[in-house]
């Protein structure tokens, strides 16, 4: 039997756990079995969660489920010591985006003791150096039912996420409208007048309710130990996936994964410094279209799901 965990948060901000939802949805779209992780009563102690299994199982783990590292060790142990494999489906990897963790040396313990990873890119994959065997998502999915309006050219910049990873707000000169919460640190901020500052949109029908607009991907630093911009050299941004599911133009960096797909099926443009805004680009709307419907469906997701039963159900 397939098993895709869940970790329940309902505490958790808007927003932070679409893409495991929308994992764990799919998964059982197709058969898979779910599961459930509760964050609020899980101890570190993991046996509960592998009484059933046994070696004919495949158990894809959505990772990190933040509770404590040591649960993350004891559930890939409970789960391996009944004979099932154990998958690790990356969703972030704190070691490549925070400098100086004590614990990075277990945490890429668990990706070399694993059978085999899910992670955004090649670039990624890259730079785990896992030994283990590796498989590509690309994009995230991002499912909805929101009707997506037929969308119209306007220059109005727009920018949804975590605005923890947005320092550059603070300095921007264009004009942008933000769909993001004020982070607690920035509330003695002044940020410029022409930052207009939305409520959270409900995840589900975001892709619905964003107007129309070009959409920025674009992260920046919040202090010296974090390396959010960098790591843009290597992940797959959902606020990217978003986007593209609402059939938006996008301006993301030169230097993304995915530049090349988004230059190549002209679905807006790359820049290698927020100064080269605005930016012209070509923009082909059937092609929007067709990688939107993707999204919302599902596509990506299911396509790995196939080829981790077609690799370890020989």
């Amino acid at each position: 039997m397939n098993y895709m965990t869940h970790t329940i948060e309902p505490w958790m901000p808007i927003g932070a756990t679409k893409p495991k939802d929308d994992i764990a949805s799919l998964a059982k779209q197709v058969g898979w079995q779910e599961l459930l992780i509760d964050r609020a009563s899980q101890s570190t102690d993991a046996s509960n969660l592998a009484i059933d299994l046994t070696a004919d199982d495949l158990v894809v783990h959505q990772f990190p489920s933040y509770l404590p590292l040591a649960f993350e060790e004891n559930f890939q142990q409970a789960v391996k010591q009944t004979g099932a494999t154990f998958i690790l489906f990356i969703h972030d990897f704190e070691p490549l985006r925070i400098a100086n963790r004590p614990t990075c040396d277990r945490e890429y313990a668990l990706l070399y003791q694993s059978d085999g990873l899910v992670v955004h890119t090649r670039e990624m994959a890259d730079a785990l150096v896992s030994p283990v065997p590796t498989f590509i998502l690309g994009l995230f999915d991002y499912l909805t039912t929101a009707k997506i309006p037929e969308r119209l050219f306007t220059p109005q910049l727009l920018y949804a996420g975590t605005l923890t990873k947005a320092s550059w707000l603070k300095t921007c000169i264009q004009p942008i409208s933000v769909f993001g919460k004020r982070p607690r640190k920035w509330q003695h901020n002044n940020l410029p007048p022409h930052i207009t500052i939305h409520d959270l949109l409900p995840q589900d029908l975001a892709p619905g309710l964003l107007p129309d607009g070009i959409s920025l991907v674009w992260d920046s630093d919040s202090d010296h130990d974090t390396s959010y911009h960098r790591y843009q050299n290597i992940n797959s941004p959902h606020k990217l996936s978003l986007y593209l599911a609402a059939e938006l133009p996008v301006i993301l960096p030169t230097f993304s994964p995915f530049s090349n797909f988004i230059l190549d099926n002209q679905l807006g443009g790359c820049i290698t410094d927020l100064s080269e805004l605005p930016l012209t680009f070509s923009y082909d709307k059937i092609k929007a279209k067709q990688i939107g419907h993707d999204l919302r469906t599902g596509k990506h997701t299911k396509d790995v799901l196939k080829k981790l039963i077609a690799f370890y159900n020989k």
